[in-house]
């Protein structure tokens, strides 16, 4: 027994150089740039043995592997079958007040069905004022470290107010004798637009804010070639959000005609209807579509437990979950500024995003959640390892990215982190890349 202890140790220090040397190969021929930066870092699941690394204390950008990090600290605070619930309470003076969760997925039949319940459970002749309760995130509408480009008409606004996902569709349309452009509306909720749109051989439109950030005028220029629609972030969520609240109460045939105002709920209150979704379901558009807002409306609902619903919480809050989640891994310059890794200033290394990673493996069934191959943002790529690999991928301006599990040819579980950064090289290739090197480590290890 003792020879053959000995014997495997021997064989497997013969293996690691030839699987290095087989991966160093591999990034070798890939032929990056000189000023491009390839991280890796694997690690057995079962053993932590480090099995590859390169630049695995480099600070790179992670992208949008940095959700599975966020999302995954929020996991841990929410739990596994945390509910988003959305709920009606009334107080000592028949005051309602609505309460918001951060639900990602409520939509304007929860609505409905919210108040339909409120009807059944309460005489709604007798309600003296309907208030918001929206104060379980702060609404700084961005984060810090997000672009101009990475705000409206490109990425939705963080906050409380949530509905529909937070998008109106506007539909592009050539008249039927086809001599000018028109901008349909059908939403109950409307986006003030100037149409400056002109038919044309070639279809570019560009929309933007008429006289600043905080307009609420929005401008159509350019050409159309072909009816299109255009699902656009509202401009004023709270206003849509009341709107879509109106309608609902309409709808049930309630009679109240007031204003709806924000007000925080006492504590004085019972709790007439709820509707909810389960962070299982919310997950699939963080981990499976790499949905930005939902990853950001999350980092901070989450945060907004951790800090017991004090205040308002922040993305100062989020972070401190973060850091505290992780804190056996952080090492010096790593940073995160926002919850989703659209920012170019987020820092991470391979080693700590393997690390936390493994340790999210050893005490959430997050796995479960993660998309496979030939799954959403892994859509056919690595078809054959279907069964084999969970992960999450990231994609930004001249890099790329992915983190996951891998369960090899010989039934070894590996956490593995890859990390392109400044290369021009095509998305497709970068991509390619990536598939080769954890292709080469489910056949090698």
């Amino acid at each position: 027994m003792k020879k053959f202890l000995i014997l495997l140790t021997i064989l497997i220090f013969l293996c690691f150089p030839v699987l290095a040397n087989s991966i160093d190969k591999c990034i070798n021929d890939a032929n990056f740039e000189l000023k491009s930066t390839v991280g890796v870092y694997v690690q057995n699941v079962r053993n932590d043995d480090v099995v590859y690394k390169k630049n695995e204390q480099k600070l790179l950008n992670p992208a949008s592997t940095l959700k599975l990090l966020t999302f995954g600290s929020a996991y841990k605070v929410l739990g596994e079958n945390f509910d988003f619930e959305t709920a009606l309470y009334k107080d000592t003076n028949n005051n309602i007040y609505l309460r918001l969760a951060g639900d990602t997925l409520l939509g304007q039949d929860d609505l409905n069905e919210l108040f339909s319940k409120l009807k059944i459970n309460f005489d709604t002749t007798k309600i003296n004022n309907i208030y918001i309760d929206d104060s379980i995130i702060d609404k700084i509408p961005y984060p810090k470290g997000w672009m101009e480009e990475d705000t409206w008409p490109n990425q939705r606004a963080i906050t409380p107010y949530i509905i529909d996902k937070n998008l109106v569709q506007i539909a592009i349309k050539r008249s039927s004798f086809a001599t000018k452009v028109d901008i349909i509306q059908n939403d109950d909720y409307k986006i003030p637009i100037i149409n400056e749109l002109k038919l044309a051989d070639k279809q570019k439109i560009e929309i933007k804010r008429l006289y600043g950030e905080n307009s609420s005028i929005v401008n159509f220029q350019g050409t159309v070639s072909e009816d299109e629609i255009i699902n656009l972030p509202v401009l004023n969520p709270e206003i849509n959000f009341n709107i879509k609240v109106q309608k609902a109460i309409n709808k049930n045939k309630i009679q109240y005609f007031k204003k709806i105002t924000p007000k925080k709920m006492p504590s004085n209150v019972r709790k007439l209807a709820s509707v909810s979704h389960n962070i299982k379901d919310i997950s699939k558009d963080i981990l499976y579509n790499s949905d930005n807002f939902c990853a950001e409306v999350v980092f901070k609902i989450a945060a907004a437990k951790y800090i017991g619903y004090k205040k308002s919480a922040s993305f100062d809050d989020a972070v401190k979950m973060f850091n505290d989640t992780y804190a056996d891994y952080i090492t010096e310059g790593i940073v995160i500024t926002d919850g989703s890794g659209v920012s170019r200033y987020n820092l991470l290394n391979p080693e700590f995003i393997v690390k936390s990673f493994a340790m999210l493996l050893n005490q959430t069934n997050i796995k479960d959640l993660m998309v496979g191959a030939d799954e959403g943002t892994m859509k056919d790529r690595l078809i054959l390892l279907r069964d084999n690999l969970k992960v999450k991928t990231g994609t930004l301006s001249n890099m790329s990215s992915i983190v996951g599990v891998l369960t090899t040819r010989k039934n070894k579980d590996l956490v593995f982190s890859i990390i392109v950064q400044n290369s021009p090289k095509r998305k497709a290739v970068l991509k390619n890349f990536e598939d080769t090197l954890i292709a080469l480590l489910y056949r090698k290890y």
